[in-house]
């Protein structure tokens, strides 16, 4: 009987330090928490819709959050998931995971597309949408313009500024009977972009090159539209409290094999086209704090195998610095078509205000394109 107490207390006092042994694994990850909510009141006069009226605007306000964590071996993995307001409607934007190191980055899930490669100084992401992005000839959903189902492996070569990277992608369709099931987009690119830190003080803010594969279905089938892409962006002086910078970029898009109309969005998202756009902008850091910036931004396009079928625009605009992430902002739009695409001239001249955030909490994560990890290795 005392043998049995004895086994039993060995097995309990076993069993207790067993689970003392134990580590709770459940590690807080970092939190980093982004955002823009715009509203502005639109005074409008378009030739390519007459009905349209002045309104209040809320497009393209959005909230993300990003949550990672570092992991036992190296490098760091975790999600981004985000909303998005487009045409009174709230979008489940973003919700794709991730995985980087110092050499490469894998990105799965539903993310932005590849199909645009320099940000320009306008109110909203899609002012110029028709000559700064590949068009998705799937769908004329504006949400499906940027975004798709997407798998993304980025290559670091020497760890520094330079990446090679290649993705496939499926682009929604809205089943209007011009959609290639399964994967549809095939893509391969270099860019270079140094740290953020930097960005007023180097030449070279951002630069690359974009190849955007794209099968879609035309009258003879299925078939391949290739488009090249190309853009930088630089300062023209080396003084980061009153910066000039040049954004520039070019789209060739080689269209699909018959194409030769350009009478709605599927035909113009198909069409051979050369689109390029320009932006001149000032920004004013006294104290190197941001307070105003003035930009001005010249896009057009032109169609390869349809006479009179340029649009252009013209799109002058200004942001004042209220406070941290708080804008005053004003624009005007100007933007004339070719008599191939309806002939006339929009006006839009757009006043309200901006507000943006960036905080992270349980920031005890580097980033890999830091300076510090670029000098001293600090990501693992």
């Amino acid at each position: 009987m005392a043998a049995r107490l004895w086994i039993a207390l060995i097995v309990i006092f076993a069993t207790v330090n067993a689970h003392a042994l134990e580590v709770d694994r459940e590690v807080l990850p970092r939190l980093t928490l982004g955002g823009v909510v715009i509203g502005t009141l639109d005074a409008v006069n378009w030739d390519s819709d007459p009905s349209r009226q002045e309104s209040i605007n809320s497009e393209d306000s959005f909230i993300a959050m990003r949550l990672d964590k570092r992991l036992y071996e190296s490098g760091v993995a975790g999600a981004t998931v985000g909303f998005r307001e487009d045409a009174d409607e709230v979008h489940f934007s973003d919700h794709y995971v991730f995985y980087w190191n110092r050499t490469f980055e894998l990105a799965l899930g539903h993310a932005p597309l590849r199909n645009s490669l320099i940000e320009f100084p306008t109110l909203r992401d899609d002012d110029l949408a028709y000559a700064t992005l590949v068009a998705n000839a799937s769908s004329t959903e504006n949400q499906d313009q940027t975004h798709g189902d997407v798998a993304r492996f980025d290559w670091f070569p020497g760890e520094g500024s330079h990446a090679l990277g290649v993705w496939a992608s499926s682009r929604a369709d809205d089943a209007s009977g011009n959609d290639v099931s399964g994967i549809d987009t095939l893509g391969y690119g270099y860019f270079y972009e140094p740290p953020r830190q930097l960005r007023y003080v180097v030449r070279l803010r951002r630069a690359g090159v974009i190849l955007d594969r794209q099968e879609t279905r035309a009258a003879t089938g299925k078939a391949w539209m290739n488009a090249w892409i190309a853009g930088a962006s630089l300062n023209l002086n080396d003084d980061p409290s009153s910066n000039w910078s040049l954004d520039t970029q070019l789209i060739r898009n080689f269209g699909v094999d018959g194409t030769n109309n350009v009478g709605d969005f599927y035909q113009r998202a198909r069409a051979a086209s050369r689109a390029v756009v320009l932006a001149v902008r000032y920004t004013a850091r006294p104290a190197l704090l941001t307070r105003w910036q003035a930009a001005l931004t010249l896009a057009s396009k032109d169609f390869d195998d349809v006479g009179d079928s340029r649009q252009w625009s013209l799109v002058p605009g200004v942001r004042y610095e209220l406070g941290q992430g708080v804008s005053a902002v004003a624009q005007y739009a100007f933007t004339r078509y070719g008599d191939a695409l309806g002939g006339g001239i929009d006006r839009t001249l757009q006043i309200g205000l901006s507000f943006s955030l960036e905080a992270r909490f349980n920031d005890t994560i580097g980033e890999r394109n830091s300076i510090l990890n670029r000098e001293h290795g600090f990501i693992p």
